[in-house]
């Protein structure tokens, strides 16, 4: 496995990490907000 690909594979994996992370606690945030109301 050369460099550029490893580089490239760490790259899409941080992006993915900084969309999914944010949305799993938006997701989490929305159910709290849920339970209160109720």
């Amino acid at each position: 496995m050369d460099i550029s690909s490893m580089l490239m594979g760490a790259s899409i994996a941080s992006i993915a990490w900084i969309i999914f992370v944010p949305w799993s606690k938006l997701k989490r945030l929305k159910e709290l907000d849920e339970r209160t109301s109720e």
